[in-house]
């Protein structure tokens, strides 16, 4: 009896074991829902990957979004637009570009992005108004560009009267060294430009903006807010006041 009792046990064990290797063997099945799962997880990974990258190659070579903060540059640019800065033909044409790829010149009546002369880390938009070795002065309010009244239907006064002195009313004349361009703010009497910091060097460029692909209507200070809560806080309200401060009719115009 003893006996038997004994090799019952040692079969009972001998099954388990076998269950035991069974069950690390794995169902078959499972384990290609695993396989396929894992697959599954690799491939997204490539493509988040993969994603970025492009992102980056582009935004830092071809296209990149730009948020336009101040109003040196009304009506023509608003504070609040969004617009997308063409960075790949303006780069292209200088020197020794990509054959056969899309290059653009600087010409007068460009409106151009750049880093500025003083403040490399920051994007500015203004107007090409002088070409390289060309004479520019400003008569009262009046562009003159090699003594010829410059005819600028794009420019606005926000204050009528003369000033007498310093450099919004009256500049040069100057003629502008090779390489470089002469800039101004459509909104002539609040924009810092090529009048106070100087001209603006061809290395600097960054591209031009092509079109407006959201208008937002930020407070005019927006852009000077760097608290957290504050920030914060200006996140909120765009989300919250999206669709009334959204300039619909301004999205999708091409800027010029």
């Amino acid at each position: 009896m003893a006996k038997m009792e004994r090799s019952q046990l040692v079969e009972t064990l001998a099954d388990k074991r076998q269950e035991t290797v069974s069950s690390q063997a794995g169902d078959p099945v499972r384990e290609e829902e695993q396989a396929i799962r894992y697959s599954a997880m690799r491939e997204n990974l490539v493509s988040i990957v993969v994603c970025s990258i492009f992102a980056f190659f582009v935004t830092t070579y071809v296209v990149h979004p730009m948020t336009v903060p101040t109003s040196s540059m009304e009506p023509t640019i608003l504070v609040g637009d969004r617009v997308l800065v063409d960075k790949f033909t303006v780069r292209n044409a200088f020197g020794s570009g990509l054959p056969l790829a899309a290059t653009h010149d600087i010409q007068r009546g460009d409106i151009v992005v750049f880093k500025h002369p003083t403040d490399t880390e920051s994007l500015w938009v203004k107007r090409v108004i002088g070409l390289p070795g060309e004479s520019i002065e400003i008569q009262a309010k009046q562009v003159r560009v090699d003594g010829v009244a410059l005819d600028e239907p794009y420019k606005h006064h926000s204050d009528p009267s003369v000033d007498p002195g310093g450099n919004r009313d009256h500049f040069g004349p100057a003629r502008i060294p090779e390489g470089a361009f002469f800039v101004m703010g459509d909104n002539r009497d609040n924009s810092l430009d090529s009048r106070y910091w100087g001209f603006l060097q061809r290395e600097l460029l960054v591209g031009r903006p092509l079109v407006t692909f959201w208008s937002y209507e930020d407070q005019p200070n927006a852009h000077q807010i760097t608290g957290f809560a504050e920030r914060l806080q200006l996140y909120a309200e765009r989300i919250f006041y999206f669709i009334p401060r959204t300039r619909w009719s301004r999205m999708g115009q091409i800027v010029e």
